[in-house]
């Protein structure tokens, strides 16, 4: 018992402050149950907002599919371009059809226009 006591009172200064220096290494390395706590809501309001975002684009990602849907495909584009190129030809040809008619009907207003200035 003796031999604690002189220990404690050689050596008592020394362990008293390797004692403090690991409490404070260690104040430094864990964080307390109010600071703890705070960052846990912060986190969670941050988790929040970020669900709610996600929520948003995720309807707006339904929108766009819904619009999308409605629009014709690759497929469908292709079939319409061929039907119009289709279209142009047959109007390409109807136009050289009328140019016979066109003149024809030219000759008979100025036959026409004739006949009343006489």
């Amino acid at each position: 018992m003796n031999d604690l006591l002189s220990f404690l009172q050689a050596y008592g200064g020394v362990l008293s402050l390797v004692g403090s220096l690991v409490i404070l290494l260690l104040s430094t390395k864990f964080v307390t149950k109010v600071d703890h706590d705070r960052a846990t809501e912060s986190l969670d309001g941050k988790f929040n907002r970020a669900i709610d975002k996600a929520d948003k684009i995720e309807d707006r990602v339904a929108a766009l599919e819904n619009e999308f849907r409605h629009l014709p495909d690759r497929g469908s584009v292709h079939t319409i371009q061929l039907a119009l190129a289709d279209v142009k030809g047959e109007l390409k040809a109807m136009g050289e059809q009328m140019k016979p008619i066109a003149a024809t009907s030219e000759r008979l207003q100025e036959f026409l226009l004739e006949q009343a200035r006489k």
